[in-house]
C-alpha cells in the first residue's frame, strides 16, 4: 500500500513514527498500545505483591499455607484475606482474577523464590515386625494379678511285671526334677506377675505451627515402632542373657547345651551342618524327670544372631551335603574319608529361621565373639504341653494401644481447638501402652550353642 511509508525500522510506540501517515489514519492502535502499559504495570503490581507475600511468610507473618492458595487457589476464605491484605496479587479490583500460578512466569520464580523449594522429609525407619513371637507361647490374661502355673510329674509307676496278688505300688505326685528356681521335686508353681510398658511423646503448638513438610503427622507410626521393639527385646531376654544363652533356661540338669556331655561331637559349635545335626541330637536324647524318653513334635525354630544372617541363608538354601560323619567314614592317615555320603538337605528343610536382631542387643556383656555366635533350636512352644517360655499379654493389649491426651484449650466463645493442646503447656501428648509379662517353664524343648567351639 503506498501509504505506508516507514520512517524507521522501529515498531509501533503510539505515535506515528515508522508508520507514517497509514497510522495517523488508524487511531485505534492508540488503545491497543494504552492496553500493553496497563498489562505492564499490572504484573509489576502482582509481582511485587507476591513478593511481599513471599517475605511475609518467610518471616512468620503469615502461614506458608497461603502460598500455595495464591498459587492454586482451593479455599475461598483464603483468596478474600489474599485480596484484601495483598491487593495487586489478582489484578486489578474489580477486574478478571487471575491466580498467581498464572501470572508468573520461571523468570518470576527466579526472581522470588531465592531459597530451595525441593524439600523432602526422610522420616523413621521402617517399622521391625515381632520376629520372635513364635519362640515362646502366648498367653491372655485377665487381668493384673499374679499367674501361676503348676508342673507336677511322678503318680504313674514305671510299667512293670508284678504279682497279680501284690498291693498296688504307689507313688508320690511331685514337682518336676529339674524346676529352674526351685530344689528338686518342689511343687512350688512358677509364677509371674504382668506389667505396665508405655512410650510417650508430646510436640509443643509451636512446632505443629512451624511443620510445613509434615515431620510431627508420623508420630504415630513412630510411637508403633517403639511399641514393636519394645516386645521384641523382652522376648529375647528369655532365651538370651547378657553372658550368652539364658542361664536360667540352659541349665546342665536341663541337659539343653550343646556339649559333648550331652550328645554333641563338639562343645558349642557354631553354626553348622555339623553344629545342627549335634543340636537335633541333643533334643532327641530328651529325658523327663522319671528318666524316660520326651516325644518332642512340631515344627523346629531355628534362632540367631544378625552375624550369622549369610550363614543361616546358604544353609537354607544348599543342595546337598557330604558327610563324613553320622553315616560316613572319618578321615584316615590320607586326609580322606573312606566313605562319604552325599544328602538332601533334610536337616534344613525341617527348619523355620528366626533372624533376632536384638540377640547381640542383648547379650552386650558377653565375653569374647559369643554376643554374634551363639545360636539354637527351640520345638514349637505351642505344639507342647510344656513350653520353654510362657508371656502373658492383658486382653486387648497383645497389639500396643496408642492413646492421645484431649486437648483441654478453647476459645473464648468457641470450641476446643485441637491444635493448641493442653492449656498451660500447649503440648500435644501421645502414648502407646501394653501389658505384658512372661516366665521360663522348662528347658527340655529347646537347645542352644555359645558357638565358641569351646
Amino acid at each position: 500500500m503506498p501509504e505506508l511509508e516507514f520512517q524507521s525500522a522501529g515498531a509501533y510506540t503510539g505515535n506515528e513514527q515508522g508508520l507514517g501517515a497509514w497510522a495517523a489514519q488508524h487511531r485505534s492502535l492508540e488503545g491497543f498500545s494504552a492496553a500493553r502499559r496497563n498489562a505492564g504495570a499490572s504484573h509489576q503490581r502482582r509481582v511485587l505483591e507476591a513478593a511481599k507475600l513471599y517475605a511475609d511468610a518467610l518471616q512468620g507473618k503469615v502461614d506458608p499455607w497461603f502460598i500455595r492458595q495464591a498459587m492454586r487457589p482451593t479455599e475461598e476464605v483464603a483468596v478474600s484475606y489474599l485480596m484484601e491484605r495483598y491487593p495487586g496479587l489478582y489484578g486489578d479490583p474489580g477486574g478478571r482474577l487471575l491466580g498467581l500460578r498464572e501470572t508468573m512466569s520461571v523468570t518470576d520464580y527466579q526472581a522470588l523464590f531465592v531459597d530451595v523449594l525441593d524439600r523432602m522429609y526422610y522420616g523413621f525407619y521402617n517399622a521391625y515386625p515381632i520376629v520372635n513371637k513364635s519362640l515362646v507361647k502366648v498367653h491372655q490374661l485377665r487381668d493384673f494379678r499374679l499367674v501361676s502355673r503348676y508342673l507336677l510329674d511322678g503318680v504313674v509307676t514305671p510299667l512293670t511285671a508284678m504279682d497279680a496278688a501284690a498291693p498296688p505300688p504307689q507313688r508320690a505326685l511331685l514337682g518336676p526334677d529339674p524346676q529352674d528356681g526351685h530344689p528338686a521335686t518342689s511343687t512350688a508353681p512358677l509364677q509371674y506377675q504382668p506389667k505396665l510398658y508405655q512410650a510417650m511423646t508430646s510436640v509443643n503448638w509451636r512446632a505443629f505451627v512451624n511443620d510445613d513438610l509434615g515431620i510431627f503427622k508420623d508420630l504415630s507410626n513412630r510411637l508403633a515402632i517403639a511399641g514393636n521393639r519394645g516386645i521384641s527385646k523382652f522376648l529375647t531376654g528369655f532365651y538370651v542373657d547378657a553372658n550368652g544363652p539364658n542361664a536360667s533356661l540352659y541349665t546342665t540338669n536341663y541337659k539343653n547345651k550343646i556339649v559333648t556331655a550331652n550328645g554333641a561331637s563338639v562343645n558349642n559349635p557354631p553354626l553348622s551342618i555339623q553344629g545342627l545335626q549335634d543340636a537335633m541330637k541333643v533334643l532327641a536324647l530328651q529325658r523327663d524327670s522319671g528318666g524316660d524318653p520326651i516325644l518332642l513334635t512340631g515344627k523346629v525354630i531355628l534362632w540367631y544372631g544378625p552375624a550369622y544372617f549369610a550363614t543361616a541363608q546358604n544353609l537354607k538354601n544348599m543342595l546337598n551335603s557330604r558327610v563324613s560323619v553320622e553315616g560316613g567314614t572319618q578321615a584316615g592317615s590320607t586326609g580322606f574319608p573312606a566313605q562319604l555320603v552325599e544328602v538332601t538337605n533334610w536337616i534344613m528343610q525341617n527348619l523355620e529361621l528366626v533372624m533376632d536382631p536384638y540377640i547381640p542387643i542383648v547379650a552386650s556383656g558377653a565375653a569374647g565373639s559369643i554376643a554374634n555366635t551363639m545360636w539354637g533350636l527351640t520345638i514349637d512352644p505351642n505344639s507342647q504341653n510344656r513350653p520353654n517360655t510362657e508371656v502373658g499379654f492383658l486382653n486387648g493389649y497383645e497389639t500396643p494401644q496408642i492413646y492421645t491426651k484431649l486437648p483441654n484449650t478453647q476459645r473464648m466463645g468457641g470450641g476446643v481447638d485441637a491444635m493448641m493442646g493442653d492449656f498451660y503447656t500447649m503440648d500435644q501428648e501421645m502414648k502407646i501402652v501394653t501389658v505384658m509379662g512372661g516366665t521360663q517353664i522348662d528347658g527340655r524343648s529347646t537347645v542352644a550353642s555359645n558357638g565358641s567351639g569351646a
